[in-house]
């Protein structure tokens, strides 16, 4: 038999073998979808049907109809229909808000996008799932999805002897809503101020859950960027703009695309900032406000023939100027205290309690941690969040108490430098807020004060040690009862003990060789750090001192949760770039084999009748399949768009980037030990809990699965027929 022949049959096996579960058409499938993009909407098959010939119509579009059928892909479709509807919703509705911006008076419009509170979770209730203290038997047979802590890295608990927490949108999460329209509302002051931009800015409204962490700002061309982990840019936007396909493969991924800064691959070098932090959501949706404003005044000058009165500044500056002036103004208002003020005044209008943090406090207390904190924030607002997160203080009601659930205190730390650079140490007057100079975190005492009479010998765990395992003797028990220097645990550090007696244990400034000595650690893998900036506090203590790291993202709780509800959808887009996998691989080699007959022929060798039928059915096959794929292609390009949206309709899944984790997922995986929604997660396993790392999964192992699921799902509409049942001539 002919190779042409051979490869027919074999191709028409295969379709017959897909087409015996199959009993409804390919537009049942697409139908889910028409709505999610009119674009890439494909019809019923009957409408190729004219490019097949009778015998491929009646049993085509096999690989495609299965997601019509009642198997689980079939399934999925269905199930995925109304999460395909909100998500089409919320995209008509970015498509009908267009750039934001009014073209007949140029002033910037409100976004509407319904995210339902992207990132804005509270952290859990009290009794909403049992303590870990609470019963020595779960009451639950698995812990909630968002209340578990996700291991990249085995962690053992029992070898870590000090953890350490940052405080902003750690221990204390911010209402995005309140604080981040707060920080956009007074950088707009600062901007029309100070900056003399125009007074129209005050206009701006702030959709606080437009944004999402992971981004990148383009500050030379002003476009906002979402990568995958190899750096490809997937999705792009100038203002509010979308960019096309085709501007933005030519900008950022075509091969010889190089920035002006000649920077790294996105560095801060190359002309690039990052959306860290949720700090920077409002940075970053202010910086796209401006980018339209900037453009749309350039457009009423062009057609109007001048420049709008008060525009004339943003013509002037270049992209990068604007975000210059932007990140001077940000800055302005944490250094003012503007911001700070006015969370003072009303702590609970802008910070959420969480009910649990003093329990996750108090057990790795028991468990015999060291505990302390480390914030770039200063101490007066420090004191601020603290009173009114452990103890429900503030106001004139505030204290000093909640210093006792933590061993050092270190503010004003100006991390990520504090783990690289030493900067002067000074110890803090809690009483007064009066920084004093120290020695290696030991308070220098004036020579006009009188002595304090205390006994400042190293503690066993220090070189030099008087190696008896006895605590330092107290001269002055008065003093120290006052200072809590009898509440230090041995184990820990003369630095940690002498500040102690010296009058507290908060310090400014330092660096991580300092917080060592006061801990009485001797490597940077026996401190657990708990933060929420990627960089700041995880790459740069992880790859820097060998910290171990744990990363908070709030937006975990939602992204979970929609997770949750599209588990069929994301299966469906798995089994369909299965299929497209296949369609190629066929499509190749039919073109293969009709190619070599063509050779054969035009060689002038002998040709029969079997060979010349084998040619046609071979090219009947090849336009039939060649259709097939492009519809193919059409849902699941269709379907991931929709899959994304049900996330955030602008961004999408904050850990993917279409099929790939986006770079700040990389980041997660490479740097953070363990991650979870919310800190007081940890309140529901033990201090002593030894995390145990996933199984990696390299792709060979992986698209074992992927096959294993889709032929469990012909498994379950029935046993196809025998290779010999089917072996029937075309």
């Amino acid at each position: 038999m002919s190779g042409h022949r051979v490869c027919t049959r074999l191709f028409w096996r295969h379709a017959r073998q897909l087409a015996y579960q199959q009993r409804t058409p390919f537009a049942s499938c697409g139908s889910s979808l028409a709505s999610a993009s009119s674009a890439s909407t494909f019809g019923p098959a009957s409408a190729t049907d004219t490019h097949r010939g009778a015998h491929w119509a009646s049993s085509s579009s096999t690989a495609l109809r299965c997601f019509g059928s009642s198997g689980s892909a079939a399934a999925a479709s269905q199930t995925a229909a109304p999460q395909v509807a909100d998500a089409a919703h919320a995209a008509s509705t970015s498509e009908a808000s267009g750039s934001g911006r009014d073209s007949s008076s140029g002033t910037p419009q409100r976004h509407i996008y319904a995210t339902k509170g992207y990132g804005s979770h509270p952290p859990p209730r009290r009794g909403s799932v049992p303590l870990w203290t609470d019963d020595a038997i779960p009451r639950l047979p698995r812990m909630p999805l968002q209340r578990r802590i996700f291991c990249n890295r085995a962690l053992n608990l029992k070898q870590i002897k000090a953890v350490g927490y940052d405080m902003d949108y750690t221990l204390a999460q911010y209402k995005p809503d309140t604080f981040e329209g707060l920080a956009h509302k007074e950088t707009v002051t600062k901007l029309i101020e100070v900056f003399r931009y125009p007074e129209e800015l005050r206009q701006l409204d702030f959709q606080w859950d437009y944004m999402t962490k992971g981004l990148i700002i383009d500050k030379e061309r002003g476009n906002m960027l979402k990568v995958d982990r190899h750096n490809y840019v997937k999705v792009a936007y100038h203002g509010f703009e979308e960019l096309s396909a085709e501007k933005r493969k030519a900008i950022y991924n075509a091969h010889q695309s190089t920035h002006s800064g000649g920077g790294g691959v996105f560095e801060e070098a190359g002309g690039y900032a990052m959306v860290d932090t949720l700090f920077s959501l409002a940075e970053a949706y202010l910086y796209m406000q401006l980018v339209d404003m900037k453009d749309g005044s350039a457009a009423a000058a062009g057609s109007n023939g001048g420049v709008k009165p008060g525009f004339e500044v943003l013509q002037r500056k270049s992209y990068k100027d604007l975000y210059r002036d932007l990140r001077t103004a940000v800055d302005m208002c944490h250094r003012d205290g503007s911001l700070k003020r006015a969370v003072a005044a009303n702590p609970e209008k802008f910070i959420h309690r969480d009910e649990n943090l003093v329990h996750v406090l108090e057990t790795q207390r028991a468990a015999g941690r060291t505990l302390f904190l480390a914030t770039n924030s200063l101490f007066d607002y420090t004191n601020v969040v603290m009173n009114f997160l452990l103890l429900g203080k503030t106001g004139s009601q505030k204290t000093t108490d909640w210093l006792k659930y933590f061993d050092v205190v270190m503010v004003g730390c100006a991390k990520p430098s504090f783990f690289q650079h030493r900067a002067p140490l000074f110890s803090i007057d809690v009483n007064t807020g009066m920084l004093r100079n120290t020695d290696n975190g030991a308070p220098i005492i004036p020579i006009d004060e009188q002595d304090m009479s205390v006994d400042m010998s190293p503690s066993p765990v220090d070189v030099g040690g008087n190696g008896s395992g006895a605590a330092p003797a107290l001269r002055n028990p008065a003093l120290a009862a006052a200072t809590g220097a009898e509440g230090l645990r041995p184990g820990a550090g003369a630095g940690l003990r002498a500040a102690a007696l010296g009058g507290g244990n908060v310090f400014q400034g330092g660096w991580y060789g300092d917080l060592h000595k006061m801990l009485g650690v001797t490597e940077g893998s026996q401190v657990l750090y708990i933060g929420d900036h990627i960089y700041g506090d995880i790459v740069k203590s992880k790859k820097d001192i060998g910290w171990r790291t744990m990363l908070v993202v709030p937006e975990l709780e939602l992204e979970l949760e929609k997770a949750g509800r599209s588990t069929k959808m994301a299966d469906e887009l798995r089994q369909l770039r299965q299929l497209r996998d296949e369609y190629d691989d066929r499509i190749q080699r039919l073109r293969w084999s009709i190619a070599q007959g063509a050779a054969a022929a035009a060689s002038g060798g002998a040709r029969g009748p079997e060979a010349d039928e084998a040619t046609q059915d071979a090219q009947q096959l090849l336009e039939a399949a060649e259709v097939d794929r492009a519809q193919l292609k059409a849902r699941h390009s269709a379907l991931l768009r929709a899959h994304h949206k049900q996330f955030h309709p602008i961004w999408g899944q904050l850990m993917k980037t279409g099929h790939q984790n986006s770079r700040f997922a990389h980041q997660i995986e490479r740097y953070a030990c363990l991650y979870t929604s919310h800190v007081s997660n940890l309140a529901f396993f033990s201090p002593d809990k030894s995390w145990m790392g996933r199984m990696d999964v390299m792709a060979h192992e992986a698209e074992g699965e992927v096959w294993d699921a889709v032929d469990a799902g012909l498994e379950a509409a029935g046993a196809p027929p025998s290779g010999a049942e089917m072996d029937v001539g075309v």
